[in-house]
């Protein structure tokens, strides 16, 4: 009787813990993990790709032909930099930034005091009394002369007076609005764009003019790539084709604009300029970088290598969709120096990843690393 209650109770421990096991086990069944992969389905919330850093790039058609490396270098664009001077002679009273800050188009950079504007302030409050005073006697006289009370010239002169008068206070007004921004005696200096305030040349206290330059700001939106490709090279480029920027493993679109019309008497090489847009700030001036231009007009999906995994002899992308990501065949022709020439499996406009890739192919096959079955 001992030995059936012991196996009894050893029994029900194993039930009771099978149980538990199956409230605190994942979502995902077996059952369910087999169906996923049925439908050639990964699911992945967003969160969870995030966590795992896998990249996602939108598939595009590019040129197909050969791909040429040019090693460049980032330089600030002289069309978005900009020298913030004061045009009047004055006391720097308030610093709103310093060096280094990043600033918006219109924000405050600096107040200045300025005796010249408070003395072109009193003249145009003196003007503005003189013209009120000669409009009055212009009225009272256009008046008299129209009931043939006084003489035309004496209403012809007031008029003259009034129209004299009204003329030196825009004139005064119009000199005014050319400082730009005056509140009660204080120029404000306000960022001609949006961007970095690269240098500061002055502190609070200090008098400055039009020859003091104060700031430098330059908006880093949009900038220039000055690469150095060789003679052969040079010759395949032409202006408007589009060309990668690649700065360690971030890669950035940019468009060529100029081609050099010298070869450097040193390097023997021909200077090109690519202009990107830097949205997501990916590029800092003097970074060095590498241009990739891919020759050629005939336009196909090209992808990066990475993006490719090998699975049962087929050559698979992971394309993103609402819930995670499918895998999807391609059928690719040829390799472009770390890229594929895909012809068929996707479209323009589909998302892929292009990074983490074994981790979705383990997930899809369901092996480990190490080549274990689950």
């Amino acid at each position: 009787m001992k030995k059936i209650a012991v196996l009894g109770l050893t029994l029900l421990l194993a039930v009771s813990f099978e149980a538990g096991a199956d409230r605190y086990s994942p979502k995902e069944t077996p059952k369910e993990k087999k169906e996923e992969h049925e439908k050639g389905e990964i699911h992945l919330e967003d969160s969870a790709i995030k966590d795992l850093g896998i990249k996602i790039q939108v598939v595009e058609k590019r040129r197909a032909g050969r791909l040429i490396r040019i090693p460049a270098e980032v330089v600030e664009n002289p069309l978005l930099s900009f020298t913030v001077y004061s045009p009047v002679e004055g006391i720097v009273r308030k610093l709103h930034v310093k060096e280094g800050d990043r600033v918006k188009k219109g924000q405050k950079l600096a107040e200045i005091y300025s005796p010249e504007l408070a003395d072109l302030i009193g003249e145009i409050e003196m003007a503005r009394v003189r013209t009120e005073t000669a409009k009055k006697i212009y009225e009272r006289d256009k008046e008299l002369y129209e009931q043939k009370v006084i003489q035309y010239t004496r209403f012809y002169t007031s008029q003259m007076e009034y129209e004299r008068a009204l003329g030196e206070l825009k004139a005064l007004e119009e000199k005014l609005k050319s400082y730009g921004e005056v509140r009660r005696y204080h120029l404000i200096l306000r960022s001609p764009v949006n961007g970095y305030v690269v240098t500061q040349n002055v502190v609070e206290g200090e008098s400055v003019g039009p020859d003091r330059k104060l700031f430098d700001v330059h908006s880093h939106d949009v900038l220039w790539v000055y690469g150095w490709a060789s003679e052969k090279d040079a010759k395949s480029l032409t202006r408007g084709i589009k060309g990668s920027i690649r700065a360690s493993e971030d890669s950035l679109r940019c468009r060529i604009d100029y081609i050099g019309h010298e070869v450097d008497q040193k390097t023997r090489r021909v200077k090109v300029r690519c202009v990107a847009k830097n949205t997501q700030h990916l590029l800092k001036p003097g970074m060095f970088v590498t241009l990739e231009v891919t020759t050629g007009r005939e336009r196909k999906i090209v992808i990066p290598k990475s993006a490719v995994q090998e699975i049962e002899g087929k050559n698979i992308a992971f394309v993103r969709t609402k819930d995670g990501f499918e895998p999807r065949e391609l059928h690719i022709s040829r390799e472009l120096d770390g890229y594929v020439v895909v012809e068929e499996g996707l479209k323009e406009g589909e998302r892929i990843a292009v990074s983490g890739t074994v981790f979705l192919k383990t997930k899809l096959v369901g092996v480990e690393e190490g080549g274990h079955a689950h």
